[in-house]
């Protein structure tokens, strides 16, 4: 069984005693009460500010295995940086409703640590409930964490099961038992007539639930637990084509998987028929197909994955084999009586063709990971570009990240002034993420399929 840090018992303690004390007595809106609960919050809030700096702590000891090893590694690191921005997004949707709370019951500068007045429910009754049901805003609240589990469980796609299991286990929002055995709604029971304290101390537990999944995942990224399933030993290549067989000219189309597929592990050099792949077809776990087929017959389609495993290569071999059947043209409308006469072999054409190729968004013309000051982040266009014609693409919104701690969202194509504001508060070697680009297509549609920018602050 895996080991629990001494962090994660202390702050499992501190949620049972707060749930023993909400249970027992805060309907009595007691003083000494109301006060406990507030010291409780402070707490929890100071141990969210101890496991923020663990988890990026963290973030850059895995960042470190990383850049050992980028290609083995990718998948985890794309897995890592997308909970880690849900995550955040999540995180700063609670802390804005707490200062929504605390905003209905003090004034503009008046400290928030006078607890006394946050000891009614009126405001969370009237916020989250219409009678004692849910209201439109409370029904929002209870979506916006089922959107939460959702999309880390998405996030972290399969062989993540000890920490889709703590997500649910965290936040679930089942109906509850009252007395006698009674149902009760989630919202209810956490939140409907007990002092507002109370419900600001449920929200900080729910920011340090979220700082702990981080956690334990990227503890266990470190640890090397998921690096185990990048094991190649037990691995076959197959062939999956989309046919059996095939016309004359016409696009064999299909896939190369590994035998026990998996998305963290993506192929380095792969040779089909003697011919080596493009790297723009080879994905997470695949190998895209597309070539034209052959003369009439059978025709092998054989070769070998090689893929990385403990720093060393290993090679996994596959052997199948296409079909091309002769093409014919038919007269009439009835396709069951063609013609004698073929129709003529189309020219064949080079194995792997071009495809579309993902567009990469670019700053100031630029792409990848670049080095900028502050200054040039601030003013600078943010685009996109197709690798292969040059193409340029206007941008309409982007999303950025400013450290792993917060997102924003922006219109248009250069940062707007909570962004710049964001900025002017980074320091040198901080980084900076610009993802979730979107821009016009030469039809008029929107284009997001685009690869992010990173960058590096350097004064």
């Amino acid at each position: 069984m895996k080991k629990i840090s001494k962090l994660s018992i202390i702050l499992i303690l501190l949620l049972i005693v707060s749930i023993i004390i909400m249970l027992f007595f805060a309907s009595f809106g007691d003083k000494k009460i109301i006060s406990a609960f507030g010291y409780m919050n402070e707490k929890l809030e100071e141990s969210n500010q101890v496991l923020a700096v663990r988890n990026e702590i963290f973030q850059n000891v895995l960042n470190s295995k990383i850049e050992e090893d980028p290609k083995k590694y990718k998948s985890i690191k794309e897995k890592a940086e997308r909970v880690e921005s849900i995550s955040s997004d999540f995180y700063n949707y609670i802390e804005d409703f707490k200062d929504t709370i605390y905003s209905a019951y003090f004034k503009q500068g008046e400290d928030r640590k006078n607890y006394s007045k946050l000891s009614d429910s009126k405001y969370l009754d009237r916020f989250f409930f219409t009678g004692n049901k849910p209201s439109i805003e409370g029904e929002q609240f209870v979506g916006r964490i089922e959107k939460f589990k959702m999309e880390i469980a998405k996030a972290l796609g399969r062989g993540y099961a000890s920490i889709s299991s703590l997500v649910n286990a965290r936040f679930r929002i089942e109906d509850l038992k009252g007395r006698n055995d009674q149902k009760i709604p989630w919202l209810n029971f956490k939140f409907e007539g007990f002092p507002a304290i109370t419900s600001v101390t449920n929200l900080s537990q729910m920011q340090t639930d979220i700082q702990l999944i981080q956690s334990e995942l990227l503890s266990s990224m470190i640890s090397g637990e998921f690096e185990r399933e990048l094991a190649m030993r037990n691995f076959v290549g197959i062939v999956q084509l989309n046919k059996n067989a095939y016309l004359e000219g016409e696009r064999v189309t299909g896939k190369i998987l590994l035998g026990r597929f998996d998305t963290s592990v993506t192929p380095q050099d792969v040779i089909v028929n003697g011919v080596k792949v493009n790297e723009k077809f080879l994905k997470e776990g695949e190998v895209n197909l597309n070539f034209r087929a052959k003369g009439i017959g059978e025709h092998p389609l054989a070769g070998v994955f090689t893929v990385t495993e403990e720093g060393e290569p290993v090679q996994i071999r596959f052997s199948s084999s296409y079909s091309v059947i002769r093409k014919y043209r038919y007269e009439g409308s009835d396709p069951s009586k063609p013609s004698s006469a073929p129709v003529s072999n189309v020219p064949e054409t080079p194995a792997f063709d071009e495809t579309k190729v993902k567009l990469v968004g670019t700053i100031r013309g630029e792409f990848g990971y670049l080095i900028l000051s502050r200054r040039t982040l601030n003013v600078s266009t943010i685009g996109a570009i197709h690798f292969d014609s040059n193409t340029k693409y206007k941008t309409v919104s982007f999303s950025i990240n400013f450290n792993n701690k917060r997102n924003i969202k922006v219109k248009g194509n250069k940062l707007n002034a909570m962004a710049k504001k964001l900025v002017s508060k980074l320091r040198k070697g901080q980084r900076v993420k610009i993802f979730d680009i979107k821009v016009i297509s030469s039809s008029g549609g929107r284009l997001n399929d685009i690869d992010p920018i990173n960058i590096k602050i350097k004064n």
